[in-house]
C-alpha cells in the first residue's frame, strides 16, 4: 500500500495524530491498524460500529469499540496509555478509519456497510477539519461499490451465449460379415431330395415309377434345403446391433446444460431491467407490500420508515448510491410531506418502537441486530423495543452518536433507515455464507 493511501497519515498531517516525529511509534500505530483491519475482515458485522465511532470526535472513551481498539494498541505498544496520558480517542478514531478503508478495499460487503454508515452519521458528527479526509475515503469506497452495483443492475445491449459444449464420439463404420453357403450341406440335402438312392433321410419316391409323389416331395425338400442354408448364411452376414444410448445421453446432457446456462444468462441480463421496472411501479403505486396498505394512509414518518424497509426488501445488497436518492424522491410523493415539519431524532426512534405500521421493520431489525451495548445503528434500538436505553437524550447520544435534538425530514429519516438496513445486510450475508461453508 502506498504511503499516500494511508488515512492514518492524513490525520497526522492535520494534527489529529501526533507521535512527535517518532517513526517507531508510527509503526506501532500502523501495525495496530493492520490488526484492526484483520479483525474487521474476520467479523464484518463490526463495520457499522467502527464507522460510527471513528466519525465522532465526542465518542466516550468507555465505548466498547474504543476499548477494543485500545486493547489492540496496547498489544503492540505496552506504554501507550502512559505515552498519551490516557485513552487516545482521536488516534484510535484515525486508526479505525484507516482500518475501515483497508478492509473495504478488499471486501465488498465491508465497503457497502462502511459507505452507508458513514453517509448517515458524517453530517452530524465529524469535525470540519476532518471532513475532507472522510469525504475522500467515502468517495473512494463508494466508487468501488457503485462500480460493482452498476454491473449487477445493468442490462446489456447484447447477450452472449457460450457455444454448446459437446464432444461427439468417434465415428464408426458398420461392415457386414462375409457369409458363405455350405456347399456340402446343400449338396447332401439336394441329393436326398432326388430319390431313394441317396443315403440318409432321402426322398422315398422314384421319379420314374412315382412321378407325381416324387415331384411334390422333391419340391418340398429342395425348398426346405435352400431356405435353411440361405437363412444361415444371411444370419451370419447380419451386422451386430449398435447401442446409441451412451452418445445420445451425452448429447441430451450437453443440450440441457447449454439451455440452463442460456436461461441463466438471459435471466441475469434482464434482472436489472426487471428490478428497475418493479421499483418504478412501486414508486407510482405508493403501496406497501409488507403492510398491505397504502403509504398515503399512514402517518408520514411511519410511511417513510416503511418505504425504506420495503425498498430494502426489493433491492440487493449491492445497489448504486442513486437508490437512496430514488427513495428520497419516492417519499416526496407522499401528499403529507409538503406540510410536515422536521422531527427530533428521539421522537422518531420512540415512535418507530411503538408504531403498529412498523411491526415488519421492528421484526426484521430484531433479527438483524443484537441489543445495543455501545455505539451502533439505530436499528438495534428499534428492533429491541423492550430495552428502554434509548428513550432519553443521553443514552441515544451514547448509543447512536447523534444528538437527540437533531431534526430529520421524512426523506432523511427514510434514507437513514434504508442505509442502515443495507449496511447490516451486507455484513450479515457475509457471516451467513462463512458459516455455511464451514459447516
Amino acid at each position: 500500500m502506498a504511503v499516500n493511501d494511508e488515512f492514518l497519515l492524513k490525520f497526522l498531517e492535520i494534527g489529529v495524530v501526533d507521535v512527535g516525529g517518532d517513526d517507531a511509534k508510527l509503526e506501532k500505530l500502523r501495525t495496530t491498524v493492520v490488526k484492526l483491519s484483520s479483525e474487521l475482515k474476520r467479523k464484518p458485522a463490526k463495520t457499522s460500529l467502527y464507522t460510527m465511532v471513528a466519525a465522532d470526535p465526542d465518542v466516550p472513551h468507555s465505548d466498547p469499540t474504543i476499548q477494543e481498539a485500545m486493547a489492540e494498541l496496547q498489544q503492540q505498544w505496552t506504554t501507550a496509555v502512559n505515552t498519551f496520558s490516557g485513552t487516545p480517542v482521536a488516534i484510535i478514531r484515525a486508526m479505525l478509519l484507516d482500518a475501515l478503508v483497508q478492509a473495504s478495499r478488499l471486501q465488498d460487503p465491508i465497503a457497502v456497510a462502511f459507505v452507508n454508515s458513514a453517509r448517515n452519521v458524517l453530517p452530524y458528527t465529524a469535525s470540519i477539519h476532518e471532513q475532507p479526509i472522510w469525504e475522500e475515503a467515502i468517495s473512494e469506497i463508494e466508487t468501488k461499490v457503485d462500480k460493482r452495483a452498476e454491473a449487477e443492475w445493468a442490462t446489456p445491449e447484447m447477450l452472449t451465449i457460450q457455444p454448446l459444449n459437446y464432444i461427439a464420439p468417434e465415428a464408426f463404420s458398420v461392415e457386414p460379415n462375409n457369409a458363405t453357403l455350405d456347399y456340402d450341406v446343400l449338396y447332401t440335402k439336394i441329393s436326398q431330395a432326388t430319390g431313394p438312392w441317396a443315403s440318409g433321410d432321402h426322398n422315398p419316391h422314384n421319379p420314374n415309377n412315382q412321378p407325381h409323389p416324387w415331384g411334390k416331395e422333391f419340391a418340398r425338400r429342395l425348398s426346405t434345403a435352400l431356405v435353411e442354408v440361405l437363412d444361415e448364411a444371411l444370419e451370419e452376414s447380419r451386422p451386430k446391433p449398435i447401442n446409441l444410448s451412451a452418445p445420445l445421453s451425452g448429447l441430451a446432457d450437453s443440450v440441457s446444460t447449454h439451455v440452463e446456462h442460456a436461461l441463466a444468462a438471459f435471466g441475469g441480463a434482464t434482472a436489472g431491467l426487471q428490478r428497475r421496472t418493479n421499483l418504478l411501479w412501486w414508486k407510482e403505486a405508493l403501496y406497501s407490500p409488507s403492510a398491505h396498505a397504502s403509504y398515503r394512509d399512514m402517518p408520514v414518518f411511519a410511511a417513510a420508515a416503511l418505504m425504506a424497509f420495503d425498498l430494502y426488501q426489493q433491492v440487493p445488497a449491492y445497489s448504486p448510491a442513486s437508490v437512496s436518492a430514488f427513495l428520497n424522491e419516492a417519499i416526496q410523493l407522499l401528499p403529507q410531506v409538503a406540510h410536515t415539519e422536521d422531527t427530533a431524532l428521539l421522537t422518531l426512534v420512540t415512535n418507530a418502537r411503538e408504531s403498529t405500521q412498523l411491526t415488519p421493520l421492528r421484526e426484521a431489525a430484531a433479527k438483524l441486530m443484537p441489543v445495543a451495548v455501545g455505539r451502533g445503528p439505530i436499528l438495534s434500538l428499534i428492533g429491541h423495543s423492550n430495552d428502554p436505553a434509548a428513550l432519553d437524550s443521553s443514552s441515544l447520544r451514547r448509543l447512536c452518536g447523534v444528538d437527540a435534538e437533531v431534526s430529520l425530514s421524512p426523506q432523511a429519516w427514510g434514507t437513514w433507515l434504508f442505509r442502515e438496513l443495507q449496511a447490516v445486510r451486507a455484513t450479515n450475508e457475509t457471516k451467513t455464507k462463512r458459516t455455511r461453508r464451514k459447516g
